[in-house]
């Protein structure tokens, strides 16, 4: 076997006993980003750290890794949320207990990050209440309040829980 190199940077082998007469392998600076320039105890570095980051960006931060497994086993499933008020007939300055009982599964769910009351006047959509929700268990977000004016309002429950959010509305007719 002999070999040789020439001035385009192309180091040639010649190998008798292959089948074929002459191998060629590049041997360009561009192609191997200049890492040949490195000696041989640079390069071995170079590429220890280069593993050792990759390696620990994969085993790092099990307090993460435990919230991401913590939130995969959250059932997809969707909230439901069904939304009431009572009295069901309600009179302008009457205090009103609104209510939004909230499942998964057909099970109550009583870890809602947030429950929040929106009442919004059909008239004017500029005026509008807002009532933040407390759970009562079971699955039973309450708020409470007092409707002033009358008039058709729109009421919307919005129910953050379980990496999901839920919106029903309803129509309220406030009596004079």
């Amino acid at each position: 076997m002999s070999l040789f190199t020439d001035n385009s940077n192309i180091m040639c082998i010649i190998d008798e006993n292959a089948s074929q007469d002459v191998s060629i392998i590049m041997k360009s600076t561009n192609y191997l980003g200049g890492l040949q320039m490195l000696n041989p105890r640079k390069l071995t570095a170079l590429l220890s750290l280069i593993i050792a980051a990759t390696l620990s960006g994969c085993s790092g931060g099990n307090g993460d890794m435990n919230h991401m497994h913590a939130e995969s086993n959250i059932s997809m499933e969707p909230i439901k949320v069904e939304l009431s008020w009572s009295p069901q007939q309600v009179a302008a300055g009457q205090k009103v207990v609104f209510e939004a009982l909230v499942t998964q599964n057909g099970q109550p769910v009583d870890d809602a990050k947030e429950v929040l009351f929106e009442i919004v006047s059909n008239n004017n959509t500029e005026s509008k209440l807002e009532f933040t929700g407390e759970s009562a268990g079971n699955g039973i977000y309450k708020a409470e309040g007092t409707m002033e004016a009358e008039g058709e309002f729109t009421v919307t429950s919005h129910v953050t829980a379980r990496t999901q959010h839920s919106m029903p509305s309803k129509k309220l007719v406030v009596q004079p």
